[in-house]
């Protein structure tokens, strides 16, 4: 079973950088977050662990078909991708996001979220449009942080 823990030790993927998106909420309440993950209790959790961050407005995806309509429907400023998917993988999620009809939903930033830090996952994630990646359990201070920081770059941009 996945969790989303404060005490797990993982090796961490940096924050790549990227063009922020014009025009985005910048205040964690109005942020919306698009999770990605057929776990229901593994995302439950993260999306628990968001509210307790103050990120309240989340949609859920449990497939990565359904991610597709999410992306164009809920319009959100993030997605937080987990990279085992059972319809597809987070890889070719993130290429069929980055080549929707859709501007707005190929502008969408990334987040990877991976079973574990092996080697070679940052230099595929980065190929495959993610902005980032974080290894699970996702620790809720680390989550905090990368969205702050993109947060920031929206009111800068």
């Amino acid at each position: 079973m996945q969790t989303h823990a404060l005490t797990a030790t993982a090796v961490r993927c940096p924050l790549e950088s990227y063009d922020p998106v014009a025009g985005l909420a910048v205040t964690p309440g109005d942020l919306r977050i698009l999770i990605v993950n057929e776990d229901m209790r593994c995302a439950d959790s993260l999306k628990r662990t968001l509210q307790e961050l103050g990120y309240s407005t989340t949609f859920t995806a449990y497939s990565a078909r359904r991610a597709l309509v999410a992306a164009a429907d809920f319009s959100p400023a993030i997605a937080l991708v987990d990279l085992e998917l059972p319809d597809m993988t987070g890889y070719q999620l993130a290429h069929k996001l980055r080549s929707h009809l859709k501007g707005y939903v190929r502008q969408v930033p990334l987040l990877a979220i991976a079973e574990s830090s092996a080697f070679g996952t940052l230099d595929l994630t980065r190929a495959a449009g993610f902005i980032g990646c974080l290894t699970k359990p996702v620790r809720p201070l680390e989550l905090a942080s990368v969205l702050r920081k993109l947060q920031r770059r929206w009111s800068v941009g």
